[in-house]
């Protein structure tokens, strides 16, 4: 059986991601080169810092931008890991920053700090009035009609949507929470089900997860 790619910005964060992944029956493997994705049946893009102004992610805002912990290197992997993906008609969990990856690959952008699109920034993180995030932070969502908590962290978010992706949840102020593309088998949520104690927001995505690894096998 194949494992299941993740992407990490440190070693130190694995733990919490494969025990997420572990829950959905997956075996994940920290994937550092996009070579090695024929080796995986499905890959996951983990959070982390925020994406480069080479990536094109907040379009025309080049100057002077609220950015921090940019790692070019880890854009331009997760950028040929999702082309690859999209050959492979592959299977993708978003996971925060994932889900701001997989926006800007289809040609959306982000905001550079929510709080420039009027966002609450007291709701997804854990610091205000333009302070980096330094903690989580819970806050309460709806998707598939039903209202449940989740665990953020983060001050980016979706601008404007990549082409192909659906909105399946906001939170409160509009921001954002979870899509899915109309035709491929990707998945992404802003908030970090890894952090998130058992509930819809731990569940949705892990039983998402759970089914297409379940695909894999049976194919």
């Amino acid at each position: 059986m194949k494992s299941t790619a993740l992407t990490l910005t440190s070693e130190k964060y694995f733990e919490r991601y494969a025990k997420f992944i572990s829950e959905a029956d997956g075996t994940p493997q920290r994937i550092t080169s996009p070579d090695d994705l024929d080796n995986y049946d499905v890959l996951v893009l983990s959070g982390g810092g925020d994406m480069g102004i080479k990536s094109g992610a907040y379009g025309d805002q080049t100057d002077n931008l609220p950015i921090g912990g940019v790692n070019d290197d880890r854009d331009d992997l997760e950028k040929q890991l999702l082309e690859k993906a999209l050959e492979r008609k592959m299977p993708v969990l978003g996971i925060c920053r994932g889900m701001q990856v997989m926006n800007v690959f289809l040609g959306g952008t982000l905001w550079p700090d929510i709080g420039q699109g009027g966002f609450d920034g007291g709701i997804h993180r854990d610091g205000e009035g333009g302070e980096p995030p330094v903690g989580d932070i819970p806050h309460w969502t709806e998707m598939e009609g039903k209202e449940f908590e989740v665990t953020s962290h983060h001050h980016q978010g979706v601008r404007e949507l990549g082409k192909g992706l659906q909105i399946l949840s906001k939170s409160s102020d509009g921001m954002i929470e979870a899509v899915k593309h109309e035709s491929l088998p990707w998945f992404a949520v802003q908030w970090h089900p890894e952090r998130t104690p058992e509930g819809l927001g731990r569940a949705l995505p892990r039983e998402w997860l759970r089914k297409e690894l379940q695909k894999c096998m049976i194919e």
